[in-house]
């Protein structure tokens, strides 16, 4: 298996990526790259333009890894500079499977065998758990722990309809393919005009084209990566990613339009019900609607607690609360204001 990792101006977060893995349980180097040995793999860095010691702090490691450093001086005009990265790794792959994440991600001690072992002979994508978690400096910060939230919200949603059958989301942090998915779907040169995407979009091509589509939900497989630490971090971040889901079509679209539908179509009935009521009758619609806010999180308590994340009811019906509205207002601002890394 082959591990590709694009990273731009990462000196400082790298060391603890890199770390992980050295330690992966599990996993060996091939003997002779190349080989398609069960438990062999390879770590490729796509150096992307760094203007730091990222190269420098990667090869350090080269001891420790079967690793690759490919530099990349210039991006190609009309190509986003990540997948244009990751696009360099992944052509340079030797193994026939390939496994992604981010410089700023920390993974499981399980993570490269737990991917690995969930391809079979029926599969050729798979999807890994990957939340974000409040880093010790944003603890007190409410943008973080609201970002805690929506990740591992989202993570669950995409996870379930991959295993129901309907794939539509997979994340860049920790997932995988083999080479030949992505050479039949394009790969990421047909997305290479969307500022994101790069695992969204890429795996919607692949189910287009016919991919069979796995999961991972070992716990020692999880990849954590931190919360934006202000709102403003957070919402720099969102407004590409719900810029993105302007390009989806088919199932995926239909899917996602009618989940956010109906959850944004509950508290506005409530709402215009409580201007239609009159008397103690008024209290109804907002009560049933927080109720029906309570009933949902009691779902995500256990699941958020075994992914580390905040499991306390309150607060988890609160933030889905918030996060009805603040997807909404950030969807409809993310097709009027300009998206930027």
């Amino acid at each position: 298996m082959s591990v590709v990792i694009a990273a731009h101006n990462e000196e400082a977060r790298l060391p603890a990526l890199l770390a992980a893995l050295a330690a992966q349980e599990g996993v060996r180097e091939a003997e002779t790259l190349g080989a398609q040995t069960h438990g062999a793999w390879e770590l490729i860095i796509v150096d992307d333009r760094s203007t730091d010691r990222t190269a420098d702090i990667a090869l350090s490691f080269s001891d420790t890894l079967p690793l690759r450093v490919l530099r990349v001086e210039e991006t190609p005009s009309g190509f986003s500079p990540k997948k244009f990265a990751l696009h360099t790794g992944i052509t340079a792959a030797r193994f026939d499977t390939v496994l992604l994440t981010d410089a700023d991600c920390v993974p499981g001690s399980c993570w490269i065998a737990g991917m690995r072992d969930a391809y079979t002979g029926a599969t050729d994508v798979v999807l890994g758990l990957a939340p974000l978690r409040v880093p010790s400096h944003a603890a007190a910060s409410g943008a973080a722990r609201y970002a805690a939230f929506e990740s591992r919200r989202t993570m669950m949603l995409s996870i379930a309809a991959a295993a129901s059958g309907v794939p539509y989301m997979a994340s860049g942090r920790s997932w995988g393919f083999t080479r030949a998915m992505y050479e039949r779907s394009g790969g990421l040169p047909a997305l290479s005009g969307h500022l994101g995407g790069d695992d969204d979009l890429l795996l919607q091509r692949m189910t287009a084209a016919g991919a069979r589509v796995g999961t991972c939900t070992r716990q020692d497989a999880i990849v954590f990566s931190d919360t934006p630490a202000t709102w403003g971090a957070l919402w720099r971040q969102k407004l590409r990613h719900y810029r993105v889901s302007a390009a989806y079509r088919g199932r995926a679209s239909m899917l996602l339009g009618v989940f956010v539908g109906t959850e944004l179509l509950t508290p506005l009935i409530a709402f215009a019900l409580v201007a239609l009521l009159d008397g103690p009758a008024r209290l109804l619609p907002p009560f049933f609607w927080l109720w029906k806010l309570w009933y949902d999180t009691g779902f995500l308590v256990h699941a958020f607690k075994w992914s580390a994340g905040e499991s306390r009811r309150p607060a988890l019906a609160f933030r889905e609360g918030m996060h009805i509205f603040l997807s909404a207002f950030t969807g409809f601002a993310s097709f009027v204001k300009p998206s930027r890394w």
